[in-house]
């Protein structure tokens, strides 16, 4: 942690996770540093198409199998699923309404930070990670063209995903 950095007690981290890469474990690693517990918010439930292939149940199911392999089971304490609205205020609403106490917002999207922002929470924005090659479209552009995607992801969550790539192959 750098020197003077404040230590809040519960993060939320907003993402949709389709699917989980190692950009997204850096982020939760790199989280830590400034919380003790977190919560993930599973962004876009219930939207289904090339760019959102993976149901919510599908989701936290691969999100649980890294929480119990990096051993995090007293650190990520909810996975909660974020709904769209057409709205900011609804969605930040029903965010805080599911997620319930948080003390700050974890993430590099700027739509989901200006909406926290405003309503007064403070924002971690610790970076991307190798955003060239852990970027969530380029992985699933690597699964449509049939390979290369594997080396991106935990390899916990590998096997997993391969039952689940047909949906995106299909879709």
């Amino acid at each position: 942690m750098e020197k003077n950095a404040k230590k809040y007690n519960v993060g939320l981290l907003v993402g949709r996770f389709q699917p989980f890469h190692k950009g997204h474990l850096h982020l939760i690693k790199r989280s830590f540093r400034y919380i003790d517990t977190m919560i993930i918010g599973v962004g876009s439930v219930g939207k289904v198409d090339k760019d959102n292939f993976l149901s919510f149940e599908e989701r936290e199911k691969m999100l649980g199998k890294v929480i119990r392999k990096e051993g995090w089971r007293d650190k990520i304490t909810k996975i909660v699923a974020l709904k769209d609205f057409h709205s900011d205020e609804l969605w930040l609403n029903n965010s805080l309404k599911v997620a319930e106490k948080i003390d700050v917002v974890i993430g590099n999207n700027e739509w989901t930070n200006r909406i926290f922002e405003k309503a007064g929470y403070p924002i971690l924005r610790l970076g991307f990670y190798r955003r060239d090659i852990y970027e969530g479209k380029k992985v699933r552009r690597l699964m449509l063209e049939g390979g290369g995607w594997e080396s991106r992801l935990p390899s916990y969550i590998v096997p997993l995903i391969h039952g689940y790539i047909v949906k995106l192959l299909d879709g």
